[in-house]
């Protein structure tokens, strides 16, 4: 028995192939149809199975499948990255809010609007507050911040020494030194004292690490503040902007 094909017009070729080997790929595909066919029908219930399989088979337990619950929502995730100052200083309601996503402080203290951005990239504070554009570059590291420039109408040179406990400076033309210790190697420490100058006036502060409240006085003014999602870090880096005018 041969094939024929045409490999062009007027020509014709026979290839003829051996007939052992047609039988034997015949017999091969006949076998491997029977064998897929059994193999199917034993995984598919367990009566294909030898009875000691089956035993088997039936010893081994259901399984139970549950479906994790989140460790936090996604909203949740996004919340803690929202840091509010709430309260009254400077004889002014303060309302700010701290966005980590797309690092800004907006809203209202020392009765004017509060409009900044924080540019990472080019390490600049810009925008409006305390009536008064704000232009400030800042260098961050783990031990410190600096931030200078120019804010509330006045140059600003602010430096944070976390290590030593150690706000200095000067703004609204006024020379800035603050003390303070956040005991962070003590964990029955629950208040971090600030004292100095600032604005010409004494600072003389209190902040509950737990309940996040600042209290005490400044820029000859009481304070009462509550920072959630933020804390202390959050205000000596930004201090320029609770001096007020």
């Amino acid at each position: 028995m041969g094939l024929a094909f045409a490999p062009g017009p007027g020509r014709q070729k026979h290839l003829s192939a051996p007939p052992a080997a047609c039988y034997n790929l015949f017999m091969n595909l006949i076998l491997a149809a029977l064998l897929s066919a059994g193999i199917s029908h034993a995984c598919a219930s367990p009566e294909g199975l030898s009875a000691s399989a089956r035993q088997g088979f039936a010893a081994v337990p259901p399984v139970s499948l549950s479906l994790r619950k989140a460790p936090a929502p996604l909203a949740a995730l996004a919340q803690n990255r929202i840091g509010t100052v709430k309260g009254g200083m400077n004889r002014s309601p303060v309302d700010l809010v701290i966005d980590r996503r797309g690092w800004t402080i907006t809203g209202g203290m020392n009765r004017s609007p509060v409009e900044l951005a924080i540019d990472h990239e080019k390490a600049r504070i810009t925008g409006g507050a305390n009536h008064s554009p704000v232009d400030l570059a800042f260098a961050w590291t783990p031990e410190s911040f600096l931030v200078e420039g120019g804010a509330n109408r006045s140059p600003v040179k602010l430096y944070v020494n976390w290590k030593d406990g150690l706000l200095e400076g000067h703004a609204n033309h006024s020379p800035v030194r603050i003390e303070f210790d956040m005991k962070a190697g003590d964990a029955d420490a629950a208040t971090v004292e600030l004292k100095g100058y600032a604005n010409h006036a004494p600072v003389a502060l209190t902040f509950d690490k737990v309940s996040g409240r600042l209290t005490g006085g400044m820029n000859h003014a009481p304070v009462d503040i509550a920072i959630v999602n933020a804390d202390l870090h959050d205000f000596l880096q930004y201090f320029f902007l609770f001096l007020g005018e």
